[in-house]
């Protein structure tokens, strides 16, 4: 046999084990639950505007961005002409003609060159705002009031105080609008990006970085880190591109479409047709699932079911204070929420249980 027709299997990626938090990273998770945290954010920003910003994008993305009035946003997702997932974003609509969009950094590049690749730029512009805006997010139980505190709430008369804080708090999910922080103004967003944990986004011109930072620095609530958000947001069920879900991801495995990412009765976009055809005449194969382990569990680890067969590989992984082992594990469809399944590690196997996403509230 030549060496050109030997098979060599491919590298299995290092089984990765997450650790547990400890010091301020444990209080500042207890604060989500009990007050509220910021958190520095890893945001990219771009813009779709003209007169055809609407037509444009709509044709490009899942949901239906027509529907958004202005001061609205939503959860959408950019695919392949495949089907296949090139990142997830936010869409906010900022005025008739211009809408702004966030997604990863490590996404950006991609969206960009679908963005320009498929906008004609006769109809609609697509702007690199990366070095435009600084971004934050601060979240917990008591996170209107924290915003507020921002804004000077706790040093204004006891009525407005109450006032802003109750307003923050009726704000719609997914709306966004202009607020004061100190002498700077700035773009609130009401982003159900943790769960059930309320929360807002802080966009701010880059060039009054320095003084947000510096309010959020004197505040009286923690800064967490990334470890505290990656585990919240592993106990809210929500996907991270290049973790649980890639370039090899219909949208329906990540459960985008129960994370309202999806319209299914708007018109054409990229990548529609395997979207829609999972959705009205079959399902996937295969969808991300919680696992609850008796052990730490490894990220890339093998999932077996209860009579050995392989079923799926474990994707994001943390130790919970208030769940103790979860992960988030692409799994096959057959295996149902509450099954026990072992995922396999070089010294043994650890047992676990399926559990449908997001995990529970206590």
């Amino acid at each position: 046999m030549s060496d050109s027709t030997i098979s060599v299997a491919p590298e299995q990626p290092a089984l990765v084990y997450p650790q547990p938090l400890v010091g301020d990273d444990v209080e500042a998770y207890l604060d989500l639950r009990r007050d509220a945290a910021w958190f520095e954010a890893m945001n990219h920003w771009s813009s779709i505007q003209g007169p055809k910003a609407m037509e444009a994008l709509n044709g490009l993305v899942t949901n239906d961005v027509s529907q958004l009035a202005v001061g609205m946003g939503m959860h959408a997702i950019a695919l392949t002409p495949k089907g296949k997932v090139v990142c997830d974003m936010y869409i906010a609509r900022t005025d008739d003609d211009r809408f702004m969009l966030t997604v990863l950094r490590h996404c950006a590049p991609a969206w960009i060159d679908l963005a320009r690749k498929y906008i004609n730029p006769r109809l609609a512009k697509v702007v690199d705002e990366s070095e435009q805006w600084a971004t934050w997010m601060l979240y917990g139980t008591n996170a209107a009031q924290a915003v507020a505190n921002l804004g000077g709430a706790a040093h204004t008369v006891e009525n407005l105080g109450d006032i802003m804080v109750q307003g923050l708090a009726e704000w719609p999910v997914w709306s966004h609008g202009m607020w004061n922080i100190g002498p700077v103004s700035v773009r609130l967003v009401r982003a159900p990006v943790m769960g059930s944990l309320p929360g807002f986004v802080i966009v701010a011109d880059a060039r009054d970085t320095a003084l947000v930072r510096e309010r959020l620095d004197v505040s009286t609530r923690r800064q967490a880190s990334r470890a505290v958000w990656n585990i919240a947001r592993v106990e809210g069920g929500r996907p991270a591109f290049g973790i649980d879900m890639d370039e090899n991801t219909i949208p329906q495995e990540a459960n985008l479409d129960t994370l309202g990412a999806i319209s299914f009765t708007k018109g054409c976009y990229t990548g529609q047709e395997t979207v829609a055809r999972v959705h009205f005449r079959g399902h996937v194969n295969r969808h991300l699932r919680g696992l609850i382990g008796e052990a730490p569990l490894p990220q890339h680890a093998r999932v077996l079911d209860a009579n050995g067969k392989d079923v799926g590989d474990v994707r994001s992984t943390v130790v919970s204070p208030r769940l103790g082992n979860i992960a988030l594990a692409m799994i096959r469809r057959e295996v149902a929420a509450g099954d026990r399944v072992f995922v396999q590690t070089p010294t043994g196997e650890i047992g676990a249980t399926t559990q449908a996403l997001p995990f529970p509230e206590s």
